[in-house]
């Protein structure tokens, strides 16, 4: 099987990564079936990025078999073993105020924009996370309320997914629906590289564009199918059956 083509751009190493359990649910019309997966939080001076610590695993992988430029057996069955469920990785760019976002659909996507503005209450409720003491804020964000418990013991303005912008780390974070709650389970200084995927295949649009397109593929998926022929070169046509569409950005 050949393998497409790999290439990332290196940002940076990272001096700290925050691990964060996810809890999130996929169809909003099933709550109580909940999608689990590990995240992580990669941080430098000047970038952080946030992804599924199995992407990076599964860009690892790719990254090896672009090199050898095929896949056997034994390689698809290591690929199908990683379950990525976190499908987006976002990267903050510190020093100019934006963010990078990619995701693969059936190709991949990225958009950049500016940080987000949010306007976080105080509030005095305390609690403790992986023994920090964690003070309780809440805001809005693009169609969800969340809860955020942050602490100043950890003095960085840095959370799971876009959010930041309290006076500590985000520690834990749920939305008021309880669909998406990020929570930190470990913590560590390892070096690591925070790299940008940059293949020339990778779509460059627009948040609009790209929440447009994100929506028509879960309403009909099979349209961004490449087309199929029967024996006489007649086209096939499938019934398309929707996914399940629950973004975590709402608006």
């Amino acid at each position: 099987m050949n393998i497409a083509p790999y290439k990332k751009k290196v940002l940076d190493q990272s001096i700290q990564n925050i691990y964060y359990k996810l809890f999130f649910v996929k169809d909003s019309k099933k709550s109580n079936n909940k999608l689990e997966t590990l995240c992580v939080l990669q941080m430098s001076k000047n970038f952080s990025k946030f992804s599924d610590f199995n992407k990076l695993k599964m860009d690892s992988l790719m990254e090896v078999l672009s090199q050898k430029g095929e896949a056997d057996a034994k390689d698809v069955n290591k690929a199908l073993a990683i379950k990525v469920q976190w499908d987006n990785s976002l990267i903050k760019d510190i020093k100019k105020e934006k963010y990078i976002y990619q995701e693969t659909i059936t190709a991949t996507y990225q958009y950049e924009e500016d940080f987000p503005k949010f306007n976080w209450e105080l509030e005095n409720e305390s609690k403790d996370i992986l023994g920090y003491s964690c003070r309780k804020a809440t805001t809005q964000y693009r169609g969800r309320k969340y809860t955020a418990w942050y602490t100043t013991d950890i003095p960085i303005n840095n959370g799971p997914y876009v959010f930041q912008g309290l006076p500590g780390l985000i520690m834990e974070l749920e939305d008021s629906k309880n669909q998406y709650h990020f929570t930190v389970v470990a913590m560590n200084k390892k070096e690591n590289e925070i790299y940008l995927r940059n293949e020339k295949e990778i779509f460059h649009i627009d948040r609009d564009k790209f929440r447009k397109i994100h929506k028509s593929f879960n309403d009909n998926p099979n349209f961004f199918l490449d087309p199929v022929y029967d024996s006489n070169a007649n086209p096939v046509t499938f019934k398309s059956k929707s996914r399940p569409y629950n973004p975590i950005e709402l608006e």
